[in-house]
Order: structure tokens, then C-alpha cells, then sequence
């Protein structure tokens, strides 16, 4: 591999790289930090950029560290642990900023306090392991070579003790592709999906589950993978588990979603849930992880999901805290925004996946004009963009802030709010 000399990291951008500049190309780096002289080998040249990754680290960023993972360097689960955590969070709300005023064109001159992870560490319960020849563990970075491993440092310490009992499930089942676990801290159990290309014997998986897996395991199923998406083919034993979040319960079932980070849950609701309202409308409402909460400060909350285990999780979810001013609806954001149309929404909740909102449900959204808005975003680029949108059909940006659930990995999460001019 060619090696690039002496490149001075101007900053980092989202995707956990270091920005350098080469021959008038800008340079991607892996593995360095802000104001670092660094040589790095290049992976990959294209026109008008290059990626490549670290070599020597010529003058050193105050901030760099020991990386505390022994599998760092090799797997792609992490891009920032090589970067002490305060200045981790500094580089995010950074990539934050320039993204609003960049991609958005918003006079965002500063965020609101940062929300920081309680531990920067064994914080997920929730994992999706690649397996490959009997072997367990992750992909490397823009790979899909995958790096054995024993143990993840982000992981939950239950998920990781249940790490020997998966890689016996590897070389007893062929064919397996993936293994993903779902953690309840508060009733200590776990769920569990093999994936595998075709069918499992319903009986062998029985027996694994009794003979193979400790007790904690409640349920196991079998499903098949098609592009990003799961298809379910059975499930063996429980189908849920449950979660509680301060003073509220949820039922939380194997294809349902569910907020990973635990020990953000009750700061994220703080974070969200003030104020009062008549009309609330939310989208993208998983299990119901905002929406209980919300319907406690407001008249009346009605909730969409595509979803649909997700939906009937919520709604067994407003039963079981008593609520019973909140309506959920197996339905599409579009679907949903098209129904209440001209209707006097108050709080309009908006929890998108990684692709933001869509341009037709941004033009519902400015027609039907809601009185304020609430963002959650676990992509600063989309969020730029959707935030400018609105900013442009007649919203003031009240206030944006970071909300560091992913330590030492690239993701930033955000919660934004907006009023109407």
C-alpha cells in the first residue's frame, strides 16, 4: 500500500474519520485525531478523495489513548476509542454544528448542555454477532472479514458472558449467518434470533435451547434474512421480555424496537417530556418507549408505527402503565401525517430511522403547520436537512443538543426543538 507522509489532521468528520488534505484531494484517515501529524497508508483512491488509515502517528493529539479493546484496530464495531471520551463527545456536538449550518444553512451558533452516557462502556443490550465457519464475532471496518472475538467492551457484561454458550450454538448449527441477543437488565434475560439461509429443525432448536443455553434464555427463534430486513419462520418459548424505565414498564417482544443504550433510558424521557399539551402526534413510536411517557403531559396522543409487533407492544404497553389517552396505529409516518391533516396538532413527536423524513411527509408537516416539534435524530446529516426544510416553511429552531448514546463509535444522536414562527 502507497503511504501518504506527513498529513496534518485539520478535524474529524462523521463516519470517525480524520480530515486531511493531499495533492488537492481530501484525505479520509482512520484511527487519528484532531491537529495530529500522522502518515497513513491509503485503502482506497478515487477522484476526488482518498480513505486510508493510520501508520505512524508523527505528533500526537493530547487527547489520544490506549484503545482499551484488544480487537480495536481489527473490528469495525468501534471508530473512536483510540479518542478520550470527553473529547469524543466535543468532536460530535462539533460535526453537529457544522452539519446544521452546512447541509441546513441554520444560524445554530451553540447546543444545549450535552446528555452523556453514564458509562462509556457494556452500556448495549442489544447485539447482532456475524458468524462465519463456526466463527463468532464482527466485521471489520467496510469489510465483511470477520474478526473473532470473545468479548465486547460495549456490550452489557450479561450479553458477554453469554458469548461461550452462542459460540457453541456456531458449530451446532451449519449454515449460521447471524446471532442476535436482546438484554432486560431489570429481569436478567435474554432473546435470542438465529438466522440461518434455510429452515432450522424446530426440534433441534428446542434442544439447544434446554440442553446448550442457560435458563435466562426465555426464547429462541429461527428467521431468515432478506437484504436488511428479518423474516420470522418460528419462535421457541417466550416471545418478549420486559423493561422498566423508572416508573414505567414495558413489554418489549423479539421483533420489536427498543432504545439500547439503558443507561440513557430515563434521561432520554426527561430530555423530551415537559411541558403541556392537548393534541399530541407522534411517529415512529416503537414500543412505546416516548410515547407513555408523553401521553402523561398531554390530553391526548395518537402514535404510528410501521411496525406492526412494535404497535401491539405499545399497545399492550399504555394497559400496563394505565394510560388510556393514547391510540397506536399500524401505519406509515406518510399515512398517519395525511390522516390529521388540518387538524390543530399541538406537539408533533418525530423519531425517524437513519434516512430522516421523507419530502413528502416534510410538506404535510409544514401544510398542517403543528405548533411545536420534537425531533429525535440518529443522523446528524438528515437532521440538517429535514431541520432546514422546516426552518424554511416558517419554523424557529428553539433548541438542539446531543445526546451521547453510542460512546466510542461514530453515531451521534440528537433531540431538536422547534416552534412555529
Amino acid at each position: 500500500m502507497r503511504t501518504l507522509q506527513e498529513l496534518s489532521i485539520k478535524k474529524m468528520v462523521y463516519g470517525g474519520y480524520g480530515l486531511a488534505e493531499y495533492s488537492g484531494k481530501r484525505v479520509f484517515v482512520r484511527y487519528t485525531a484532531p491537529k495530529e501529524l500522522i502518515s497513513a497508508e491509503i485503502i482506497k483512491e478515487k477522484r476526488d478523495h482518498i480513505e486510508a488509515t493510520v501508520k505512524e502517528v508523527l505528533i500526537s493529539s493530547p487527547s489520544r489513548r490506549e484503545p482499551p479493546c484488544r480487537y480495536y484496530y481489527y473490528c469495525g464495531g468501534c471508530q473512536l476509542q483510540h479518542i478520550n471520551v470527553d473529547e469524543q463527545v466535543k468532536i460530535k456536538e462539533e460535526i453537529l454544528l457544522e452539519s446544521l449550518r452546512r447541509i441546513g444553512n441554520l444560524d445554530v451558533d451553540t447546543l444545549n448542555e450535552s446528555i452523556r452516557s453514564k458509562q462509556e462502556f457494556n452500556y448495549r443490550i442489544r447485539a447482532q454477532f456475524k458468524v462465519s465457519n463456526g466463527n463468532l464475532g464482527f466485521f471489520a471496518w467496510g469489510t465483511h472479514e470477520l474478526v473473532k472475538i470473545d468479548e465486547c467492551l460495549l456490550l452489557h457484561p450479561a450479553i458477554n458472558n453469554l458469548i461461550g454458550s452462542l459460540q457453541e450454538l456456531t458449530r451446532r448449527i451449519r449454515n449460521i449467518q447471524e446471532l442476535h441477543v436482546l438484554y432486560s437488565p431489570s429481569e436478567g434475560e435474554f432473546l435470542l434470533k438465529v438466522i440461518t439461509p434455510n429452515i432450522y429443525d424446530k426440534d433441534k432448536i428446542r434442544r439447544l435451547k434446554e440442553n446448550v443455553l442457560p435458563k435466562e434464555v426465555v426464547g429462541v427463534g429461527n428467521y431468515s434474512k432478506l437484504g436488511d430486513h428479518l423474516l420470522k419462520r418460528y419462535h421457541i418459548g417466550r416471545s418478549f421480555t420486559y423493561m422498566q424505565v423508572g416508573n414505567y414498564r414495558y413489554r418489549v417482544s423479539a421483533d420489536s424496537f427498543f432504545q439500547i443504550n439503558f443507561t440513557l433510558w430515563e434521561d432520554l424521557i426527561r430530555s423530551v417530556v415537559k411541558g403541556t399539551y392537548k393534541k399530541v402526534l407522534e411517529l415512529h413510536c416503537g414500543a412505546g418507549f416516548f410515547s407513555i411517557p408523553i401521553s402523561e403531559i398531554a390530553h391526548f396522543l395518537l402514535s404510528s408505527d410501521t411496525n406492526a409487533s412494535a404497535v401491539k407492544d405499545a399497545q399492550y404497553n399504555a394497559k400496563l402503565n394505565g394510560r388510556d389517552n393514547v391510540v397506536f396505529f399500524n401505519e406509515s409516518s406518510y399515512q398517519t401525517l395525511k390522516k390529521y391533516a388540518g387538524e390543530i396538532i399541538d406537539l408533533l413527536f418525530l423519531d425517524p430511522p437513519r434516512g430522516g423524513l421523507t419530502s413528502d411527509e416534510l410538506t404535510l408537516i409544514i401544510q398542517n403547520k403543528p405548533k411545536e416539534i420534537i425531533y429525535v435524530s440518529c443522523n446528524p446529516t438528515t437532521l440538517a436537512r429535514d431541520l432546514g426544510f422546516m426552518a424554511r416553511g416558517g419554523y424557529g429552531i428553539k433548541s438542539v443538543r446531543l445526546i451521547d448514546n453510542f460512546p466510542q463509535t461514530y453515531h451521534i444522536e440528537s433531540v431538536a426543538e422547534l416552534y412555529l414562527k
